[in-house]
């Protein structure tokens, strides 16, 4: 078998790429916990959506079984491939090659994610949404969409992403089970339950914008938070790159100069972004006027 000369700048010829990121594609499909994922996620496509918010918040299935699984499939696969270039010795493709092909896997959440997305767009589409209901008032169905997306097929490709990065820069084993624990609780308290924290919230990879966060004497009445979803999208897909590029930094055969330049412009305009999605969209908060009727 010959052996893989790495070029300036850390990649394989041509060809290698293509092959590995093959070969990478196939072992997430084979990766169990990614079906465990698709079924959990199926399952709101199964149950029907949700009476009074259609499918809006169903979106927690993909985040969680393909964007948290995910994150520790990506790990894992991550880990072995590391482990299988370090025991070929000589004959390893370049670490900035195997990096890229592992990034090719995400078309695997992605088209499952994607598969929901449709589906979830034709549940908004067709479910007659009370008054009392989520979304409300002048927000369009360009809102809903958004936030749709962003939530569903963003979250399922950002999962493993992190996952990733994770597994390039942190070499110890429970990495990415800790990171899914830190995401859920910071999830949890960035959602939007706290008042003052709702602007601030977009800098989340994941969160609500809009549900039963009550007024005095209606604790269930329906509110939309501040912000603008397709901005948020901007500034997820941007995190992408940025963590693309982040985990190809870490080769330190290639020349990462030109990397870092391309990452720190991404993180500007990520930043720039985030900005957008906190200062335009719905302001101020929107409450529904018309009551919950829930006791």
């Amino acid at each position: 078998m010959s052996t893989v000369t790495p070029s300036a700048t850390g990649l394989a010829p041509s060809g290698v790429l293509p092959s590995l990121a093959g070969q990478e594609i196939r072992r997430y499909l084979r990766h169990p916990l990614f079906w465990v994922g698709v079924v959990l996620t199926a399952a709101t496509c199964i149950s029907g959506p949700d009476p009074l918010t259609s499918s809006l918040f169903d979106v927690i299935a993909p985040a969680a079984g393909l964007g948290l699984f995910g994150l520790i499939i990506m790990s894992s696969l991550t880990r072995s491939s590391d482990r299988a270039a370090a025991a070929a010795g000589g004959v390893s493709v370049p670490e900035r090659t195997r990096t890229l092909a592992l990034a090719s896997a995400v078309v695997v959440p992605l088209t499952a994610a994607l598969a929901w997305f449709a589906w979830a767009v034709w549940a908004y589409r067709t479910t007659d949404v009370p008054a009392a209901g989520l979304p409300f008032g002048d927000v369009g169905d360009g809102w809903a969409y958004a936030v749709l997306f962003d939530l569903s097929v963003l979250a399922a490709v950002g999962g493993p992403l992190l996952g990733l990065v994770l597994a390039r820069w942190l070499q110890f084993r429970g990495a990415a089970a800790i990171a899914v624990v830190v995401l859920v609780l910071a999830t949890i308290v960035m959602q939007g339950l706290f008042a003052p924290l709702r602007t601030i919230r977009l800098v989340m990879p994941w969160t609500y914008f809009g549900g039963p966060l009550g007024i005095d004497g209606d604790p269930n009445r329906m509110a939309i938070m501040v912000g603008s979803p397709v901005w948020y999208g901007v500034y997820l897909a941007l995190l992408c790159v940025a963590g693309v590029l982040f985990a190809m930094v870490h080769d330190p055969e290639g020349d990462r100069r030109r990397l870092q330049w391309w990452l720190v412009a991404t993180l500007v305009l990520a930043l720039a972004a985030t900005a957008l999605a906190m200062t335009t969209g719905v302001r101020p908060e929107m409450v529904n006027p018309v009551p919950s009727g829930i006791a």
